[in-house]
C-alpha cells in the first residue's frame, strides 16, 4: 500500500499474520515521521532515533522495531525488540527497491511480518499568490 501526506510518502507491506495492511503500524509511523520532522526544525539533519514498541492496537500483539531520520522512517513488525536494525535495513532496501539486488545468505533468519517506509517529500514551494495572501 502506498499513500502520501503533505510531508511524506508511505509504503507498507501486507502483514503476513493477518493478510491485511496494519493500521497500528501506519498510525505509529505517521506519528513518528511527524515527530522527527518537528524535532528536525531545532536539531541538525543528523538526528536519528531507534527503538522498539508494542503496537497497542495490533490484534496479534506485535512488537515493532523502528529507525527514524530526518528523511526516512522505517518500521519492522513482528521482530525481537533487540533485532539488528542494520540487517533489517538491508532487507528493507531489497523489499522497497532502494539498494540490494539479492539478499545475502542468512541476512534475516526471521524476516518481519510487515514493514513500512516513510520517505520525506521535498517541501512545497509557495507561489507568489500564497505568499501575498499570508501577509
Amino acid at each position: 500500500m502506498i499513500w502520501k501526506t503533505e510531508t511524506h510518502q508511505f509504503t507498507a507491506t501486507i502483514c503476513q499474520r493477518t493478510g491485511k495492511t496494519c493500521p497500528a503500524m501506519a498510525r505509529m509511523a505517521r506519528t513518528l515521521a511527524q515527530s522527527v520532522l518537528t524535532a528536525g526544525q531545532s536539531t541538525t539533519r543528523d538526528l536519528e532515533i531507534e527503538g522498539s514498541v508494542e503496537l497497542a492496537y495490533c490484534a496479534s500483539g506485535c512488537t515493532a522495531r523502528f529507525s527514524a531520520q530526518s528523511d526516512e522512517v522505517r518500521v519492522y513488525c513482528g521482530v525481537e525488540a533487540d533485532a539488528d536494525v542494520a540487517r533489517l535495513d538491508g532487507y528493507a532496501n531489497l523489499m522497497f527497491g532502494t539498494e540490494f539486488t539479492t539478499l545475502p545468505s542468512g541476512m534475516i533468519p526471521n524476516p518481519p511480518c510487515a514493514m513500512l517506509q516513510a520517505l520525506a517529500l521535498e517541501p512545497k514551494k509557495r507561489t507568489q499568490t500564497e505568499l501575498r495572501a499570508s501577509t
